[in-house]
This record gives C-alpha cells, structure tokens and sequence, in this order.
C-alpha cells in the first residue's frame, strides 16, 4: 500500500514538473529574447591613455554565445547628471571597446572614484543589459637604469588624489612580462614600496631582436580599485637574436626550431596512428583471404 501510494506520488510529482517546463519553454517562446551578461573593464596605459572594454555574452540553445554587432553607450556618471562618453558596436568576440580622449576630464567623487557606466538598451533579438564600475585614477611607468655595473630595471605607479594632486601607488603587487610569440612571459612579480617605486635586477637570459632590443610590460592586473594598468618601454640589453643564433638556436616554443620532446611526441603520435592504419587493413586482409578459403 505504502509502495503505491509512493508510486502515486512520484507520478503526480513528474507530471508537475513536465507542465512546469512547458510553461517556462512557451514563455521563453513568447518573450524571444536572450538575457545578456555584460561585464565593464578598464585599461590605463602610461598616463594619459585610457581604454574601456564591455564584455557581452548570452545563452541559445548551443550554448554560451559572443553578442555581435550591438551598440554599447559609455557614460560617466556623476552626482548630478550622466556624461555619454561616446557609442560603438560590439565586434566579432563580443566586446566594445572606447578609446577615450585624453582630452577628457574625468569627474571624480568625494571618495575619488570614477563611476564608468556601459549601456544596451536592448532590442528585438536581446533584453537590455547594464554594467557598474568605479574606479580610482592611477598609473604606472617604467624605466630603466644602472647602478654599480648592473642593469636595472624599476617601476613606480602613482594615484591621482580627489584635488589632482599625485601620491604614491603603495604596497601593491605589479607583474613584469616580455612578449614572446603566442602570449606574454612574466619574469617578475614586483611589489610597490610605500614611496610607489620598486626595482629588480634586468635578466641577462632574455632574447630580443637583432639589435638585442626588447620590451618589457609593466602591470597591475584586475585590481578592486584601480582596474587594469599598463606601462611598456624598450631597452636594447638583451642577448641579440643573430648572436644566439650562430652559437646554436636554442629549442624553444617561441624559435623557429621545435623542441625535441614536441617533436618525440609528434612522431610517436603519428606512429601511433598509421601503425592502427596498417593494422586495420591487414585484419582486412586476413579476413578476406580466411573467407576465400572457406
């Protein structure tokens, strides 16, 4: 009695539940839209240049898409009103980014932060989206210099305070990278001292061009009050490429020539996959030839 009552109610439960997805499917239907997810970032470059990037992506039925070709209004908010920074559509990957104008006088808080606004308003085929994000005026730089012999590389970083004024960018973390072929390769996690600067001693295994030129990036990276900064100069005290390359190019992911153990792997994969090739069509064979006889 218990096991039918049981029964009974997990029927009742399933029919429940099919009604329900049929009511969220037909409403889904009936509204045809997607709900976007949008996400505000900025990038600072050096001191004057300022980039901000909406990120927009929705959910179809396959899966989580880039939302293309859709017009994306900057504003920055203030306490009495909203200035339009300027429109533009997304691109290929979902993301619109502002370059803004240096130019630009960038309205401040009493707390010093700036209110970044990125709108869609929404239109037949996607429901509006809307994203917040406030942020402290700050930059980085980098330089280079010699002490006692020894290459130097140093790094400070500076906040604009609410009347203007610059202070130090202290106690944060700041990463180095050199570009090399498929993406960047750190070579330092730096850290600002309570004056804004740090400095570390130039590596003397890098690579650069022909001439031993290189550039070496300075970042902080996603920071809850700062956003994204960037700072880039070149220096020629890498080893020069020709140079290494007489001695004997080194194999590396980023040379001309492949490592050994990527090539070992290559040829073993292949060997792998002609050896089941050559299998397959002797079990063929062998089949055939079995078949005749009978």
């Amino acid at each position: 009695m218990i096991f039918g009552m049981n029964k009974k109610y997990l029927l009742i439960s399933c029919c429940l539940m099919i009604a329900l997805m049929t009511g969220l499917n037909a409403f889904a239907s009936e509204n045809g839209k997607l709900e976007i997810y949008m996400e505000l970032s900025t990038w600072k470059y050096a001191k004057d240049s300022r980039v901000l990037v909406a990120s927009m992506t929705a959910n179809d039925d396959s899966g989580e898409i880039p939302v293309v070709g859709v017009t994306v209004t900057f504003i920055v908010n203030t306490d009495t009103t909203d200035v339009v920074l300027g429109s533009l559509s997304s691109d290929a990957k979902g993301k619109a980014k502002l370059v803004l104008d240096p130019a630009i006088i960038l309205p401040v808080n009493e707390e010093g932060y700036i209110n970044f606004i990125a709108l869609f308003e929404g239109d037949d085929h996607f429901e509006m989206a809307e994203a917040e994000l406030a942020i402290k005026d700050a930059w980085i730089d980098i330089s280079f210099f010699i002490e006692d012999s020894v290459k130097m590389i140093q790094y400070e970083g500076s906040i604009i305070d609410v009347d203007g004024t610059e202070i130090p960018l202290a106690d944060d973390d700041i990463y180095l990278y050199v570009p090399r072929m498929f993406s960047l390769m750190i070579i330092e996690e730096g850290w600002l001292e309570e004056d804004g600067h740090g400095s570390m001693e130039f590596p003397l295994d890098l690579i650069g061009d022909s001439t031993g030129l290189i550039t070496v990036i300075a970042r902080i990276e996603e920071h809850f009050d700062y956003g994204n900064l960037e700072a880039s100069a070149q220096i020629d005290w890498a080893i020069p490429w020709h140079t290494e390359k007489r001695e004997g190019p080194q194999r590396e992911l980023w040379t001309p020539i492949a490592p050994l153990w990527m090539i070992i792997t290559l040829i073993i994969m292949l060997a792998g996959v002609w050896g089941h090739y050559i299998y397959a069509v002797f079990q063929l064979y062998k089949i055939k030839k079995a078949a005749k006889n009978e």
